[in-house]
């Protein structure tokens, strides 16, 4: 047995060595996870909450996004890594496999970090069950009403909105001010609905927004570097509540209809006006949308109440994303994004995110279990 510890220690340093024992033991936690829903609400609220806020804190003292620096410089770190491949080869067998075992051990580290700190949360108790709300068979009448209260919010917050010259809503404050107030909010929430764990943190607007816009993405939350990332070529209240939707995962909700949700929850429950007002104008578009399929009259009747200043601001967001609807690169970013959350338990994939409109009609409908 001496021996044979000699033999692999001449091959793989100890370092890579230690981080293949915690990825064996990484991959049986996510097999309990897909298997136990209890052991995912554990991990997920008393274990991997702790180590996202750990992560989060740290990498907020940088003012710019970690994760987006480390995707600009790729090129640079594939070229080293090409070039350390050709001198490790020169070296000898036992070199490169050291070598390609270094490799190895860095893909493992990205897989030990996903199952310790975000992984569970795809497979725990969903918002429904914890919210004790009743998603199942909405109708077109719930629709309507659900369509009808929102409406009525827009149109009374739409006198305390700024609206610039393309009749646009705007947020008249900063980015860190602006993840302060969701961070209050998050914790106003949290003090109704215990059923996640919340922390101060701040949202990192990304330097590639504009191209990034052709993705169709609007943020992404980096579970390596605990950072929520926020695409601010957007208008102003899609990226405040793409902030709220990334800081959903940034405590843990991984699904995206969830995170949907509890963004919209959270800042609808703000006292601040344009927190209040993005919240409602975001899922304007889902409900609203459901309506229409469902029911063309009712559609048309909801709608009619709609206030211009609200039409003209959803109008502003419509005329804007057209430069951006039909691109290559949106279609090879939705298969990917459909693939991985297929890949983790999300059976309608990126269909999931306008699934929102079913949690928001129960949570505004009071429909519970």
């Amino acid at each position: 047995m001496k021996n044979f510890y000699h033999k692999i220690r001449e091959y793989i340093p100890i370092v890579p060595l230690v981080i293949f024992i915690f990825t064996i033991i990484s991959a049986i936690l996510y097999i309990i996870y897909i298997n136990s829903v209890t052991f995912a609400d554990f991990m997920n609220y008393n274990l991997s909450a702790p180590f996202r806020m750990i992560i989060s804190f740290t990498t907020s003292i940088i003012p710019f996004s970690i994760a987006e620096m480390l995707i600009l410089l790729s090129p640079l770190w594939i070229a080293l890594l090409i070039y350390l491949a050709i001198k490790f080869g020169k070296m000898g067998k036992k070199q490169s496999i050291r070598y390609l075992c270094v490799l190895l051990s860095i893909l493992c580290f990205i897989f030990i970090a996903y199952a310790w700190t975000y992984t569970s949360g795809y497979h725990n108790t969903p918002i429904e069950d914890k919210m004790e709300l009743n998603r199942e068979n909405i109708d077109k009448n719930e629709l309507y009403d659900t369509s009808v209260i929102i409406i009525d919010n827009l149109n009374k917050l739409a006198n305390e909105i700024t609206y610039d010259e393309n009749k646009a809503s705007q947020m008249e404050y900063s980015y860190y001010t602006m993840s302060a107030k969701i961070c209050d909010a998050y914790s106003e929430f949290v003090k109704k609905h215990p059923i996640i764990r919340t922390f101060w943190s701040n949202v990192k607007p990304l330097i590639i927004s504009e191209p990034m816009t052709y993705t169709h993405l609007s943020g992404i939350y980096s579970f390596m570097t605990g950072e929520a990332n926020v695409n601010v070529n957007y208008p102003d209240f899609i990226v405040a509540t793409s902030s709220a939707h990334e800081m959903a995962h940034q405590r843990g909700v991984a699904r995206e209809d969830e995170a949907n949700f509890i963004a919209f929850a959270v800042l609808s429950g703000s006292d601040d006006a344009f927190l209040k007002y993005s919240a409602y104008l975001d899922v304007f578009s889902y409900v609203i949308s459901d309506l229409r399929k469902a029911d063309k009259e009712l559609y048309k009747e909801a709608i009619s109440s709609l206030d211009i200043r609200v039409r003209e601001d959803y109008n502003s967001y419509v005329e804007f994303f057209q430069k951006y609807a039909n691109s290559t690169a949106s279609e090879v970013t939705d298969k990917i994004n459909n693939s991985y959350l297929q890949a983790n338990g999300q059976v309608s994939g990126t269909k999931s995110y306008a699934m929102v409109s079913e949690l928001v009609c129960a949570y505004l409908l009071n429909r519970t279990k």
